[in-house]
């Protein structure tokens, strides 16, 4: 690395210094990326059992995708809404456009990025090192197209972060949540926040990440919120649950964290209401919801709707005192080992909301967890290994809490 270490080094530089001072960015709304989304879910409740399109996702009529919600100019957006909003940051992008991604093969969003590099966008990718969908068609794409792209090696684990930031000449836009960009990630119950002025932060770390991606050992730097990611995470959530006053509200992917279960506990005990909403399929949730019910936390298993996973990794607190939505699974991995990011947001109350009314939609539909002491009885919908793909859903999952 040599004229581009020192390009890194400045960058990295100027958006690192001020970054812990700055809030998340509200300003002006921009509503170009969102306006095709809010119609197609506006009229989603009236086709209740006919396919409905998101930029070109079909999902069922009766997926259960919520409706898009705007808070200060940002936008909470849950599955097949994601990808529109994806297109329409890279399509409109002028300046740059970077992208961190666990798995990157669908079609559609590597031809956007190819045709944004070929209008003189500066495209610059960091993929996960071991994802196998993105080393199969991902990667080979993005060099076949001369797109600047460099694979993220993390010891012990993976580049698990799903981040798109975006310049387009009316200021930076980031998109980050726990949804990946594979062939069929769009079909799961999955979440991400779209911020019309996002701050430096998220760009920073994309610019740190490039850069360790091509052997950068320098010490990293701090990048303030809402970005939270790696280390970070865990005491950011532990920090919100224990200041939690009636209800918090969870859905996850993978949860083993006992330090999280206890939290939880200590919070019921305060006399917060706790729900929590697992995905049936990872083997490791039957066990972590036995130890939550004897916490006193309410628990139920994601009921799918066509096979595919609840995927996200999303948190509310006293209906959006804190919400936190993001790609870190609530695993030992997912706290410690893997690169990961999360965004905290404070007073987000639409956003809470819109998390409250799908965990009671969901918990509605779900089945309740039953058996021994180790789960081994519950209602489940397929079992997956630690590594590969898991039965009945949709994408990959790592043993290193990948997903």
């Amino acid at each position: 690395m040599n004229v581009r270490r020192k390009r890194d080094s400045r960058r990295i530089g100027r958006l690192g210094c001020g970054a812990s001072r700055l809030r998340n960015g509200g300003g002006r709304l921009d509503v170009v990326g969102t306006a095709l989304v809010l119609l197609a879910v506006a009229i989603t409740p009236f086709l209740a059992g006919c396919d409905v399109s998101f930029g070109g996702v079909r999902v069922p009529g009766d997926s259960g995708v919520p409706p898009a919600v705007q808070w200060q100019g940002d936008t909470l957006l849950w599955g097949a809404e994601i990808k529109p909003e994806a297109l329409a940051m890279i399509n409109r992008s002028r300046g740059f456009c970077h992208l961190t991604m666990y798995e990157l093969a669908d079609a559609d969003i590597l031809d956007a990025l190819s045709r944004a590099a070929a209008r003189g966008v500066d495209v610059e990718v960091v993929v996960d090192a071991t994802e196998p969908h993105t080393l199969a068609t991902g990667l080979p794409f993005l060099r076949s197209h001369h797109i600047k792209v460099r694979t993220l090696v993390i010891s012990g684990g993976i580049s698990h972060i799903k981040s798109l930031v975006t310049e387009d000449g009316s200021g930076m836009h980031a998109l980050l949540g726990g949804m990946n960009f594979g062939e069929y990630s769009w079909q799961n119950h999955d979440a991400a926040v779209y911020m019309s002025r996002a701050n430096d932060s998220f760009e920073g770390l994309f610019e740190q990440d490039y850069a360790r991606a091509d052997g950068d050992d320098r010490p990293a730097l701090q990048f303030g919120p809402p970005l939270v990611y790696d280390t970070g995470i865990e005491p950011a959530l532990l920090a919100a649950v224990s200041d939690a006053r009636s209800a918090i509200d969870i859905e996850a992917f993978a949860f083993t964290s006992q330090d999280l279960i206890t939290a939880l506990g200590a919070a019921v005990s305060r006399g917060v209401v706790v729900h929590v909403l697992l995905d049936p399929v990872q083997p490791y949730n039957h066990k972590t919801a036995r130890r939550l019910q004897a916490e006193g936390v309410q628990v139920r298993y994601y009921a799918p709707y066509a096979g595919e996973y609840l995927h996200a990794k999303i948190v509310a607190i006293d209906g959006g005192r804190y919400v936190f939505v993001g790609s870190a699974n609530f695993s030992y991995h997912g706290f410690s080992v893997n690169h990961e990011g999360d965004v905290e947001l404070t007073g987000a109350y639409p956003f809470g909301q819109s998390i409250d009314a799908d965990e009671t939609t969901q918990f509605a539909r779900g089945s309740d967890v039953a058996g021994g002491s180790d789960g081994s009885g519950d209602s489940a919908y397929g079992t997956g290994g630690n590594g590969g793909s898991n039965g009945g859903g949709y994408g990959s999952t790592s043993g290193y809490g990948g997903g």
